[in-house]
């Protein structure tokens, strides 16, 4: 039985914390936060039926864990569970950090043993039956739409998170447009964006790579209900992925798979295949995967997009983005 631990109290930990307790073989060892006095630890551990421990209790009592923090506190989280030999690898909530350079002090951080970016839709049956079908096309179209309620969040939120819309949540699904792009990206655009107090509540952002193909985006907070789809096409095929409540494909206008089943949405969501994934990591049997370098290349698109948005909207290198920099303070002064 392997035992994982939550580094978090807020919604992206609860939702980590039940895929542990519905993926089989794993036993959810407890929950951490930055004091044990935390009220919010303390009532997601009692509905958990789990202890409230510090960081260094947990990796004591674990071998695999969770870090949902804030992106800004996670470095010194995982500085604090590597001080444990049991604890043998560690998921890292999506966005990893709020710099380039931030990711890669998480690798450091945790002293080379496997870091995994959490991106559950990567392990999604029906996005991974999108992706094989994206695979093998040459799409001349590929597109996502993503809108979403505000997150409600606290006045410092752009210093925290490091971003508006672009990072939370399209963070979670850059990975994704990356692999249906099949190529390395180059250059990103932001034609048009709306910024409110530093932070991009809309944009439309385009990606292209040096072979040539092009995504677009459309994202937007504000929505009443959240909506997001992933779509390829060539000049014979169509795939097509809607995540939300469930990720259901379609190729060709069919539905692929078996229809999504609403009352398991941690399985149909890539949540419980995601922890599966990191203990096999853990255990050696499986590459921590996506790893740290996906989550840079995601957190990438992102400042290139804010740089963009300061250049008034012309492609920039990915190669240009500033590695010391989060999305949010290259916003800084863009006069949109």
């Amino acid at each position: 039985m392997t035992s994982a631990g939550i580094v978090g109290a807020g919604r992206a930990a609860t939702l980590h914390a039940e895929a542990v307790r519905a993926a089989a073989g794993v036993r959810l060892a407890g929950v951490a936060a930055r004091s044990t006095a935390s009220p919010r630890a303390a009532a997601l551990a009692a509905a958990l039926d789990c202890p409230v421990l510090t960081a260094r209790e947990l990796a004591r009592a674990c071998d695999v864990a969770v870090v949902a923090t804030p992106p800004a506190a996670r470095a010194e989280a995982l500085a604090e569970l590597a001080s444990s030999r049991r604890l043998r690898a560690v998921l890292v909530e999506s966005p990893a950090a709020t710099t380039v350079d931030g990711i890669a002090d998480l690798g450091a951080a945790f002293g080379g043993r496997p870091v995994m970016a959490a991106v559950n839709l990567l392990h999604a049956p029906a996005v991974r039956r999108m992706l094989d079908a994206a695979a093998a096309m040459d799409p001349h179209h590929l597109e996502l739409r993503l809108a979403v309620p505000e997150p409600a969040r606290g006045p410092d939120s752009g210093a925290a998170f490091g971003g508006g819309v672009t990072m939370d949540p399209a963070a979670g699904f850059w990975p994704v447009l990356m692999a249906a792009m099949g190529e390395a990206i180059e250059s990103v655009a932001v034609p048009q964006i709306e910024v409110v107090d530093g932070l991009d509540h809309a944009a439309r952002v385009v990606l292209q790579t040096a072979g040539g193909r092009t995504a677009r985006a459309e994202l937007r907070w504000g929505a009443q209900v959240a909506e997001a789809a992933v779509e390829a096409a060539d000049r014979e095929h169509v795939a097509r992925v809607d995540v939300w409540p469930v990720p259901a494909a379609e190729i060709d206008g069919e539905a692929a798979g078996p229809p999504a089943d609403l009352s398991d949405p941690l399985f149909a969501l890539g949540f419980v295949a995601q922890i599966q994934r990191l203990v096999r990591a853990a255990e050696g049997e499986a590459q921590p995967w996506p790893d740290l370098a996906v989550a840079s290349s995601a957190l990438t698109i992102a400042a290139a997009a804010s740089l963009s948005a300061q250049q008034d909207g012309i492609p920039v290198s990915v190669s240009d983005v500033p590695r010391g920099l989060s999305p949010f303070e290259m916003l800084a002064g863009t006069r949109h």
